[in-house]
């Protein structure tokens, strides 16, 4: 699953107006571990734009540039958020506070437009050496849009659905200024298999849906991808597999087991094998603990409290009062903070995720299987996924590459591991390999 980063805020601005000019310019600093860059301009008066190049964000405007002595200030209402800074001596750099529901520190320092993009050396460039086409399917209503590319060579191929993780995402699966999914189809495109990717419901060229859609919901939609496949006569229709990550990897599981003389094979990146309210209570030990602030016991209790108050719910009022019952009684969070939570918590999709079991499902899958997680991953962890679909899935391959996380993405540490951003690396040249190689000799 996918953590979503807090939405940016920004200020920027000036200084004394006899040195004004020193501060036209670009700044970076970081939020919360959230990069952002100001891009100040004056003519007449001052203005700035704000990218957010982990979110895919650019050229954000600001409002309310103010400049008074050498302190500055951007208020953004529509954000709920303002900065307040100081300009030093030397005019090289902005320390104040960046206040968006809590203030946080946020220091900007000079640096040049090119410096503030996010180096992604795997991200494909042209010319392409292969085919690529504009294309819709249909789900029911909802209409699907997405990109299939193909080999030049040959006339049937064998194919791939990408399915994307939890979490609207558009068709290059975007996230940390990362398109893991444009990665993986040009790799495999270039080795000879056709891959047909498309944007989640709600984004880019597909239609939204309904407001309460679930992961059962969403695994119909790659239900009308791989029926596309089905329906070309460039592909090799007793090859049709999905490649889902993370909820997508579910999702893969879910129609191997109901569709199975449609799924020909899967591959799971990151795929939950066990209940979603086991990998979510994981989840927050591990992010507890890789953050520097392991779980009290009671801290773990509430939490169990929380999940078991989900899994077994059956009235949505009744729960949002239990869930601001004990989220409340631990006297850590705000009203605001509170009320945000149970919106969530208590949403369609996260109670249907909860209560999901693969078990349901892993049973009746036939098909050849390839599953692949990273030993740091702490969103899905490997140990407690991978374990269940040695169990359940005898006819599986299945591989943990060491070092690398829910993304997998290579870092120095299990520390660094969730700085998804600031990785160069977009996914593993040996995943991707291991995925081709795998599905050639299929």
């Amino acid at each position: 699953m996918k953590n979503k980063g807090i939405f940016v805020c920004v200020i920027m601005l000036c200084g004394l107006v006899a040195s004004a000019a020193d501060f036209v310019g670009h700044w970076k600093g970081k939020v919360a571990n959230l990069p952002i860059v100001f891009h100040i301009a004056h003519d007449g008066e001052w203005s700035a734009t704000l990218d957010s190049p982990m979110q895919g964000a650019k050229d954000i405007p600001c409002e309310k540039v103010v400049v008074k002595g050498d302190s500055i200030e951007i208020d953004m209402p529509a954000l709920r958020a303002n900065y307040k800074g100081v300009i030093a001596q030397d005019d090289k750099s902005i320390t104040g506070t960046f206040t968006q529901g809590m203030s946080l520190p946020l220091t900007l320092t000079r640096t040049t437009a090119e410096a503030a993009q996010l180096n992604r050396p795997q991200e494909p460039q042209p010319p392409f050496v292969y085919h690529s086409q504009e294309v819709t399917f249909n789900n029911g209503d909802i209409t699907l849009a997405g990109t299939f590319t193909k080999p030049i060579i040959g006339s049937k191929h064998k194919a791939v659905v990408l399915v994307s993780g939890s979490g609207a995402q558009n068709r290059d699966e975007e996230l940390f200024g990362h398109k893991p999914f444009a990665v993986i189809a040009d790799y495999l495109t270039r080795h000879g298999i056709a891959v047909l990717r498309y944007d989640d419901r709600g984004v880019g060229g597909s239609s939204k849906g309904s407001d309460d859609a679930t992961t059962l919901d969403l695994a119909t939609d790659a239900m009308a991808a791989v029926d596309y496949l089905k329906s070309r006569n460039d592909i090799d229709t007793t090859h049709i597999g999905i490649i889902g990550h993370s909820e997508g990897g579910l999702i893969a599981v879910i129609n191997a087991a109901t569709h199975p003389d449609d799924v020909d094979f899967i591959i799971t990146l990151a795929g939950p094998y066990v209940k979603g309210k086991d990998i979510l209570i994981k989840q927050n030990h591990l992010a507890s603990e890789m953050a520097g602030m392991p779980l009290s016991t009671q801290q773990a209790k509430d939490i169990e409290a929380m999940f078991d108050a989900i899994y077994n719910s059956t009235d949505s009022l009744q729960l949002a009062n239990r869930l601001n019952e004990i989220m409340s009684a631990t006297g850590n969070h705000s009203a605001e903070e509170i009320a945000q939570s149970v919106k969530v918590m208590s949403s369609p999709w996260y109670v249907a995720f909860v209560k999901l079991d693969p078990a349901k499902y892993l049973s009746q899958v036939k098909c050849p299987v390839l599953a692949l997680n990273g030993t740091w991953d702490f969103q899905v962890e490997a140990t407690q996924n991978l374990g269940a679909a040695r169990k359940a899935l005898h006819q599986a391959t299945i591989k943990e590459y060491d070092g690398l996380n829910h993304l997998f993405q290579p870092s120095s540490s299990r520390q660094a591991s969730m700085n998804y951003g600031e990785i160069e690396t977009t996914i593993s040249e040996q995943v991707l390999h291991d995925i081709m190689e795998w599905i050639i000799k299929l």
